[in-house]
């Protein structure tokens, strides 16, 4: 029993050693291949990322700015035909204001008519014909029926008709001067000169005078603030029919595209500049290298008896185009690694 136990313990320990000797490096070692494959993935497709953008054509830049202004144009366009919506909606406010204007004096000309006319049937004079048609009317009314008596009895229809007459002509009267036929439903704004004509019933015709200047304001009022809303609303739709009228430019030659392209053509003129530039550079150096191999011609046949020190060639003259290249991004699909390669080397070195 001690010596089986001892062995299971002994097998025990060697898979413990052998675990923790080589299964936990060999895991570890797996997982930092891992991590590292994933980072050159990541930095790979980084650095093609910056390949394209860095190579991005000037054509596709500006087809890009040209898209932005087409869009921003169509925007501005929108906002304009909301700014013409709400210029139609203020006008169609203001013919309707104009409209209610006019409504409204006309009501005040009736009740200004009806309040003259009630005060004029409440002077005496008017009372005392009042009173005297009414007067009138009786007496034909009483003589009418006696005349119908008298006629019956063959007296003659002399007295019928005359007091048929009389009553007519006092009911006429009555009817013509009878007060408060002409009475209208009262408006909001004129409460207080009917207020002011009640309280002053003993002077009726100056209260009259003083309902009519107030009206007269008012009218004038309402009809001067609807003069000017139609003018300032005529004004503006001249100024958008005047807007209409001018020439617009089309998309391709809009505004926004002309600064594109005007952009466009002073990038390429700066590019131009800096290739002048270097050029410019590049000629000096290309200037001394025939001076250099001249003078080299002209020291060989003075040392024809050393061909065992040949001279020194001369300092590589593309310094000067290796400085003025620094910070430009050349051609890097031939340059750049391939790293499914590199990985794959590993890999087989792993």
């Amino acid at each position: 029993m001690g010596s089986g136990g001892l062995g299971g313990g002994v097998m025990f320990l060697a898979i413990a050693l052998l675990w923790g000797a080589v299964l936990v490096p060999a895991w570890f070692r797996r997982r930092e291949f891992n991590a590292a494959e994933r980072n050159a993935l990541r930095l790979q497709r980084t650095l093609r990322v910056l390949a394209e953008t860095a190579e991005l054509p000037e054509e596709v830049r500006v087809e890009a700015t040209a898209r932005e202004a087409l869009a921003h144009e169509r925007l501005l366009r929108t906002a304009q035909k909301r700014q013409e919506a709400e210029r139609e909606a203020e006008l169609a406010a203001a013919k309707a204001e104009q409209v209610r204007a006019e409504i409204h004096a006309q009501q005040l000309r009736r009740k200004q008519v009806a309040m003259n006319r009630a005060a004029k049937l409440h002077k005496p004079i008017v009372r005392r014909m009042r009173s005297l048609a009414a007067l009138i009317g009786l007496l034909g009314f009483v003589g009418a029926l006696l005349g119908g008596g008298m006629m019956i009895a063959g007296v003659g229809p002399a007295v019928l008709l005359w007091s048929l007459l009389a009553f007519s002509v006092g009911v006429g009267t009555l009817v013509l001067i009878a007060p408060g036929r002409a009475k209208l439903a009262p408006i909001a704004a004129e409460q207080e000169v009917l207020a002011e004509a009640t309280s002053q019933s003993a002077t009726p015709e100056a209260a009259v005078e003083v309902s009519a200047e107030n009206t007269a304001a008012a009218h004038q009022n309402a009809q001067r603030a609807a003069a000017e809303r139609i003018e300032r609303a005529r004004a503006m739709a001249r100024a958008r029919q005047v807007r209409a009228a001018a020439p617009r430019e089309n998309q391709p030659d809009s505004m926004l595209l002309r600064e594109v392209r005007r952009e466009a053509a002073r990038a390429h003129q700066q590019a131009a500049a800096s290739a002048r530039n270097q050029s410019a550079e590049t000629q000096p150096t290309a200037g001394t290298r025939p001076a250099a191999e001249t003078q080299r011609s002209t020291q060989a046949p003075a040392n024809p008896a050393n061909p065992a020190n040949p001279a020194k060639p001369a300092a590589p003259a593309t310094r000067p185009n290796r400085l003025s290249e620094l910070g430009v991004v050349g051609d890097t699909s031939e340059g750049m690694p391939d790293l499914d390669q590199v990985l794959r080397r590993r890999r087989t070195a792993g």
